[in-house]
């Protein structure tokens, strides 16, 4: 009876190592066919250029996090030529860095910026094919991920692997990780986040899982400012032992390793800008054209020149114009700001209401994924709709449907 059981439990571990092997084949070849049907894909062209730009005179000038405008004007005409992005490679900058010197810029996380001059910089060949490489691996590392996410949540294989099945096949998961944007770093380092608190929850005497889970954290700030945010609301929900005081060092011991990861590049901020800037500008022109009174980046830009001539784009004084115009629209008209919120609250908090239906079950852990949404759209339910702000939070959705389907 002994050996029948011994030889149970073997053919179980067998058949779920053969399961997690079809899933993470299945997601690799979804992510790879993405690619290869369309490498070089030019949504967020602009964003992705200003990466490859600050990269660009990292490796090619020595110049930390900045921006030669006659150089990047030249890759958004290029990349509008041939509608799809362009490797740097192919395009020679002498003229444009003759033209024009670079200038520091504050209006993006430079992470993207730096794992590609971590690349160019020893091998010379400034293309976006490595980058897009690793991030396809690392997206379907993230099936293994959310998996081991979900099952020590709820202990439950069916959960776990039905998260990890829906995260291989999400469509917009498939498509995003050939991107080379921040928008796919910040959904690696949210799923990352999670399951670094979900790991420090279960040896709660462990001061070396909570610091690893700040620095985890700080990390994704390079990404995303607001995943700052993702260490107050586990904290709040499912600090193990429970009680408020247990909850303070959850709270303050992450947050200051993941302020101490972050602050060269507050120091950085503050030494060009003169000025305490801890992340990035943008919230002004995010949340002026989140609410409607801005429809793009380029009327955006005119309503600023016309204002504040010379003002630089994504410059401090560009962002405190547009931010004023933003807060005195909101005041002027609060009825019309506070539907746009509560729509976008509509679409993306509503799926947390499953939580009701696995509360009984999982009464300890049921919050986390649903902590997970909050702290990823909360805070851009009040700036803008523009949903790449909330892909981050869709492995939580994943989670909660799995856990109601069990149910």
């Amino acid at each position: 009876m002994t050996r029948l059981r011994a030889l149970s439990r073997t053919l179980g571990r067998h058949r779920l190592r053969v399961a997690l092997a079809l899933l993470v084949a299945l997601a690799f070849s979804l992510r790879a066919a993405s690619y290869f049907d369309n490498p070089r894909p030019l949504e967020g062209g602009g964003l992705v250029a200003e990466q490859a730009e600050m990269a660009r005179n990292i490796t090619d000038h020595g110049k930390w996090f900045a921006l030669n405008p006659k150089a990047y004007d030249l890759v958004q005409q290029r990349q509008a030529q041939e509608r799809h992005l362009v490797d740097f490679s192919r395009i020679d900058f002498t003229q444009a860095d003759h033209q024009s010197r670079s200038f520091p810029i504050v209006d993006q996380m430079p992470g993207v910026a730096m794992i590609l001059a971590a690349y160019w910089w020893p091998t010379g060949d400034k293309s976006y094919t490595p980058l897009q490489w690793l991030q396809i691996v690392l997206d379907t590392a993230m099936v293994l991920l959310v998996y081991w996410t979900a099952l020590h949540l709820t202990r439950r294989l069916p959960v776990a692997l039905l998260s990890a099945f829906l995260y291989a096949v999400f469509p917009r998961a498939i498509e995003l990780a050939k991107y080379p944007t921040l928008d796919v770093w910040a959904v690696f380092f949210t799923i990352t986040i999670v399951a670094a608190f979900v790991w420090a929850r279960e040896r709660p005497g462990s001061m070396r899982r909570l610091v690893l889970f700040g620095v985890v954290t700080g990390l994704g700030i390079y990404s995303r400012p607001f995943v700052i945010l993702l260490t107050f609301a586990l904290a709040l929900v499912a600090t193990p032992g429970g009680g408020w005081m247990r909850r303070v060092p959850w709270i303050a011991v992450p947050t200051a390793v993941a302020l101490l990861v972050l602050s060269p590049w507050t120091v950085r901020n503050y030494y060009e800008f003169h000025r305490f800037i801890p992340t990035r500008t943008g919230l002004g022109q995010a949340v002026f054209e989140g609410t409607g009174q801005g429809r793009s980046d380029e009327e955006t830009k005119a309503h600023v020149q016309r204002n504040v001539p010379g003002a630089r784009y994504g410059s401090p004084r560009y962002d405190d114009f547009l931010l004023g115009g933003a807060v005195h629209g909101i005041v002027k008209h609060p009825g019309f700001y506070a539907r746009l919120v509560w729509h976008r609250a509509k679409r993306y908090l509503l799926p947390c209401l499953l939580v009701l239906l696995v509360w009984r079950r999982w009464r300890s852990v049921a919050l986390v994924p649903v902590a997970a949404v909050a702290a990823t759209v909360v805070p851009y339910m009040l700036i803008g709709d523009d949903r790449r702000f909330y892909r981050p939070a869709f492995f939580a959705y994943f989670i909660l449907i799995a856990m109601s389907m069990i149910v």
